[in-house]
Order: structure tokens, then C-alpha cells, then sequence
């Protein structure tokens, strides 16, 4: 049989997209027991590599907790591991929810933590040991087992640590099964990580099965963990709407990191027509760094009004007592001179208006607000 022109055009039209290459999958597979238990090995071990970095942190116990929990699990799962976990028995489901909770929030813990401070990575790790240790305290079967998998700002940034400011906050809990449409809005409470309540209590401000927005008033919070209660429920025929397993979410509270920057800045002057003269070194420090906008200082060189260049050097000391230096870095006096700290920190000199900037960088700490 023939093929015209216009038919065969309709049909490879109809085929070209099956033959340009294999289908990208529009959908996510079901998450298994195995695909936990590898998770859970995976974030244990990029745990433990980066507990070289913070030696006193306690990140290498809660990389052998979840070593430990993917053996359990393995253990619980036997046969099933290859199943999705939502075919499994409530107690075997809770478990795979909860162990696959903790992975998530190991690693937002290391993507967060890379580029902070040595006390900002800190608290962000006592925010991650202690939601792994509330996390394996929880037990109890569940049909639709409520889990918090991670806490974030409203603009979806991981959240592990808020700074006890005492401005008014809002953020997010994310996971699954935090809602059932038909029961009231679950009960959120905010407790030390001893069980003791907090001043400072939540409240829900939205809610959804996947999200729960809450706000916190003004006021200064408790150093240390913040632990959230979520206690859903679910309802079920003849029995109504019960309360489920509570899923908990920590935050850590603590007080803004503190940077002292001392700065020499030596300007090179005109002083003929053959002849360049180095003015005396202006010494002074910045107003300290506390984690949030930039701080500005305002640097007058008196008896220089034709710059031909400027060199700058500073020594930034940290709150945990250590210092960097920088410097002495040169350019023209028609450019500017920016240099990085750590932390993801940078330290500016703009001539033009002859002012000394540190900014926090973009690519700088997340995962504190």
C-alpha cells in the first residue's frame, strides 16, 4: 500500500516524538522501603564526612542513629522492602514515613549548612540532632501516618535555626498527612526539648494535608530547641475523627553571630607630576556584624584629593573567638576592592563615596532566619 505525501507527513508527525529520544518520566516513582533504607544510608554517610568539619557538633552520633535505623527498618521490611511503603502494615508504614523524614532533613541539613559559620553550621546541627532524636522517640501505627519532613520560610528556604530577636515570625512545616479536610485543624504546640512548654506558643495561621503555615508573636524565645507538636486527626467510618501519632518538627533558637571586623585603609596620592605620595594608614573598626543587612562605615582621607589608589586589609574575628585576615589588597582609586570572609561574607570598598561595606553574600548561610 501506498503512502502519500500528506500521509506520511501525518505520520511521521505522529511518531517523531517517540523517536527523538527515550520519554522523560512526568512523575515521580513510589517511594519503597528500600528506596528509605538507601536514603538513610546515603545522608548517614555524607553526615559523618562532614562531622570532620564540626568535631564538637554531634554530628557523627546521629550519622550512626541513622545507620542504625536503615538496619531496623531492612529488618522490619524483610521481604517487603521492594513495596511501596504505602501498601505496608501501619506500624511497618509509620516507621518507613518517619525514617524517610529523617533523610529529608539530613540532607537540607547539608545543602543549609555549606558557606556558614562554624556557630551558625553549630546551631543548625543541634537543630538536626535534635529532630532526629524526636523523630525516632515517636511511635504508634498509623492508616495515614502524619511526618514532618522538613520546617521552612514562607518562600520555601530550609529552615533550622531562628534568631532570638524577638520580631514576630512566620514559617512553614511541610511532610504528609498533616490534614484530613474532614476534622478540625490539628493542634500545634510548642515544647523545650524536655517537654516543657514554651512562652512563645505557634499559631496556625493556614493549613493543608502537605503544610502547615504558623506565625510567632513578637517576644524573646527560650535558647535552645524549639520542638513542635503536630497532633492530626483522621477520620474513620463509625469512629469519627481521632487523633493520630503526633509528627514533630524542631527548630533551633539562638543568639545572632556576632563578627568584629578591624580594617587599615592606606591611600596613594598625587603629589606632582612625577611623584605619588602614601598617605598615613587610617585604622578604625565596622559596627559589629549581627546577621542581618549591611553594615556601612564612612572613611574621610583628609588631605587627598587626588586618589591615584587605595589598598585595604582587615582582620575579621568571629564570635567563637577565632580571626581571619585579609589583605593588604591594592587597585586605582577609580575601582572598587571586594574581598570574601567567611561565612559568606564580603567586605567592600567603594571610593566613589569613599564607605567601607560587610554584606552578607547571596551564596552565604541558609537555613537560619
Amino acid at each position: 500500500m501506498r503512502i502519500g505525501r500528506l500521509g506520511a507527513g501525518i505520520l511521521f508527525g505522529l511518531l517523531a516524538p517517540g523517536l527523538a529520544g527515550p520519554t522523560v518520566a512526568q512523575v515521580a516513582p513510589r517511594l519503597t522501603g528500600a528506596t528509605v533504607v538507601a536514603e538513610l544510608e546515603a545522608a548517614g554517610h555524607e553526615l559523618s564526612v562532614r562531622a570532620a568539619s564540626l568535631p564538637h557538633s554531634g554530628l557523627g552520633t546521629v550519622s550512626e542513629r541513622l545507620a542504625g535505623m536503615a538496619d531496623t527498618l531492612r529488618k522490619m521490611l524483610g521481604g517487603d522492602a521492594g513495596k511501596p511503603i504505602d501498601t505496608l502494615g501501619a506500624g511497618a508504614k509509620a516507621s518507613a514515613y518517619r525514617a524517610h523524614a529523617m533523610a529529608q532533613r539530613t540532607q537540607a541539613f547539608l545543602d543549609a549548612s555549606k558557606g556558614c559559620l562554624d556557630a551558625d553550621a553549630g546551631a543548625m546541627a543541634d537543630a538536626l540532632a535534635s529532630s532526629v532524636a524526636q523523630l525516632a522517640a515517636v511511635s504508634g501505627p498509623a492508616k495515614l501516618p502524619p511526618v514532618i519532613d522538613g520546617v521552612e520560610t514562607v518562600d520555601h528556604r530550609p529552615l533550622f535555626v531562628l534568631r532570638d530577636g524577638g520580631k514576630e515570625m512566620t514559617f512553614a512545616l511541610v511532610g504528609a498527612n498533616l490534614l484530613d479536610a474532614q476534622c478540625e485543624d490539628p493542634v500545634v504546640t510548642a515544647t523545650d526539648a524536655q517537654g516543657k512548654p514554651q512562652g512563645i506558643q505557634p499559631s496556625v495561621t493556614g493549613v493543608s494535608p502537605n503544610r502547615i503555615e504558623v506565625k510567632l508573636g513578637g517576644g524573646q524565645l527560650q535558647s535552645g530547641s524549639y520542638v513542635l507538636h503536630v497532633v492530626p486527626k483522621h477520620k474513620a467510618f463509625l469512629v469519627g475523627c481521632t487523633a493520630q501519632p503526633e509528627a514533630v518538627a524542631v527548630v533551633q533558637v539562638a543568639p545572632p553571630v556576632r563578627v568584629s571586623v578591624g580594617y587599615t585603609l592606606t591611600a596613594t596620592c598625587r603629589a606632582g607630576r612625577d611623584a605619588d605620595r602614601a598617605m598615613p594608614a587610617i585604622t578604625g573598626t565596622l559596627p559589629d556584624f549581627t546577621g542581618g543587612g549591611a553594615v556601612v562605615q564612612q572613611i574621610d582621607v583628609p588631605g587627598c584629593d587626588d586618589p591615584v589608589s587605595y589598598a585595604i586589609s582587615a582582620k575579621a574575628t568571629f564570635g567563637d573567638g577565632h580571626a581571619v585576615s585579609v589583605g593588604p589588597i591594592s587597585q586605582t582609586a577609580s575601582a572598587g576592592i571586594t574581598t570574601g570572609l567567611p561565612g559568606g561574607l564580603s567586605l567592600s570598598w567603594d571610593p566613589s563615596v569613599r564607605q567601607l561595606f560587610l554584606r552578607p553574600g547571596a551564596n552565604g548561610c541558609r537555613g537560619v532566619y
